[in-house]
């Protein structure tokens, strides 16, 4: 369905469904980008716009949540989602952080499963202010996304050199296949024919007794 998505929508696809990730929808970054590198070796996107549209959208999204966190924090903080990850000892860990070094705090959270939401909100709430949030985020996210989506795109040389590889295989089996049924076939003809020229000499034999 990703990849059905990007075919078709392009770089505007990939820019949204990144946005909707970074507003806490459940979707796969890294599979987006690196779907979206496959795609731009295959042809179907271009490179670069498809690394600025993830870096945008990420961003776009990230910034969102962010300023959505400002004003409702709180209850932000209090939700299941949150409030699952965001256990009384890790809110005091991080907010000793936020306190020293917002912004590498920020770059670190980016890339931490499952701290990404809890860390933002409470960045907002901790009053990290929006421009230091963005520089923060923009700078983490552009030192993983021109890599992910490089790995798709590379790997994806490697996918259709498989497919072709399997392809040879297929046929050489078939090949392989054919041939056998065809000694056997020949094997099968040679021992009828045997048969029958050991029947006719017995009955030659016997009619001359």
């Amino acid at each position: 369905m990703i990849q059905s998505l990007l075919a078709h929508f392009g770089h505007l696809a990939l820019f949204g469904l990144l946005v909707l990730g970074g507003l806490g929808v459940p979707v796969p970054e890294e599979i987006l980008q690196l779907t979206a590198g496959y795609l731009a070796r295959r042809g179907v996107l271009q490179f670069w716009p498809t690394v600025a549209a993830a870096w945008l959208g990420i961003v776009a999204g990230d910034g969102l949540y962010f300023l959505v966190a400002r004003r409702h924090g709180p209850r932000l903080l209090e939700s299941r989602q949150v409030a699952r990850w965001l256990t009384p000892r890790r809110r005091a860990f991080l907010e000793r952080h936020f306190a020293r070094h917002a912004v590498l705090t920020i770059m670190v959270a980016r890339h931490a499963s499952g701290f990404r939401l809890p860390a933002y909100a409470l960045a907002a709430v901790h009053g990290v202010g929006l421009r230091t949030f963005l520089l923060a985020d923009g700078l983490s996210a552009l030192a993983s996304v021109p890599l992910v989506v490089w790995l798709g795109w590379f790997f994806a040389g490697h996918i259709e050199q498989l497919k072709r590889d399997l392809h040879e295989a297929e046929l050489l089996v078939a090949a392989g296949v054919v041939v056998l049924l065809a000694a056997w076939w020949i094997l099968r003809s040679v021992q009828a024919r045997r048969a029958a020229r050991e029947r006719a000499e017995k009955e030659r034999a016997e009619g001359e007794l």
